[in-house]
């Protein structure tokens, strides 16, 4: 006699709580069958430890920390484009339920993703300090003697460095031409460099800005030892994608 469990029940009698995926019995253990995805086994290959024992602690641990690599790899596809590049996404239990065989796990996201620009501020000083100075004759970048030239000659000037992998020449610049510069290391960032333009001493303030992109967002997830399930906001989880599924434990 063949044993049906709960979400078979409910697949034969049309419940449509699994986004439309054709589903098939696997044979399992003894006289049971699993109802799972046509498309088991699969796997985003995270490397996050589906729990050994599914309780609601662990189901709920579990998600968070999938969903912490799912966002960053799945969503958001996140790659540092300069040193000082910063993922700050963090996630959020919001609550978990038993559900049939597993358990639906409500997670929230928030934060900020910081690419930082450098910002140049050149202003010549009435009153040099006492730091180690590097005369603009040795300076080869063109966009930064061309600043400290201006600079000189006007009391001040400005520049911005965008382009991401800018950032990263000008900062390696810096680092070889100042046996002092502490390198730039995080957003928010600022050293100040000095130097001299034909015995004119000028002071630039080298700022890593914030610029950042916000982020909000929520997702339910389905779990239990074989499928894992995430939604969006006001989706039922089993509606959403299928993510993990594995044939056994």
């Amino acid at each position: 006699m063949t044993t049906l469990n709960r979400r078979t029940v409910l697949a034969a009698v049309g419940a449509a709580a699994l986004g439309g995926c054709t589903r098939s019995e696997l044979p399992m253990v003894g006289d049971s069958t699993e109802d799972l995805p046509e498309d088991c086994p699969v796997s985003q290959d995270y490397g996050v430890e589906w729990p050994a024992d599914l309780d609601a602690d662990a189901a709920e641990t579990f998600v968070e920390n999938y969903e912490a690599v799912h966002y960053r790899e799945g969503v958001v596809g996140y790659e540092p484009e300069t040193q000082l590049d910063s993922y700050d996404l963090g996630v959020n239990s919001e609550g978990v339920q038993r559900s049939g065989d597993g358990y639906e796990v409500e997670v929230s996201g928030n934060g900020g993703i910081y690419r930082p620009d450098l910002m140049f501020g050149a202003h010549r000083e009435d009153d040099p300090a006492d730091a180690e100075r590097v005369p603009a004759s040795e300076v080869e970048d063109e966009r930064l003697r061309e600043l400290l030239e201006t600079a000189a000659a006007e009391g001040e000037a400005d520049a911005n460095v965008r382009h991401g992998p800018e950032v990263d020449q000008y900062i390696d610049l810096f680092d070889s031409l100042f046996d002092s510069y502490d390198p730039h290391q995080k957003h928010g960032d600022s050293r100040t460099l000095y130097f001299t333009v034909d015995g004119t001493p000028v002071e630039v303030d080298v700022t890593a800005s914030t610029l950042h992109g916000d982020y909000w967002w929520s997702a339910t997830y389905y779990v239990d030892e074989h499928v894992v399930y995430r939604a969006e906001e006001d989706q039922s989880p089993t509606d959403g994608r299928l993510l993990e599924c594995r044939d056994s434990t």
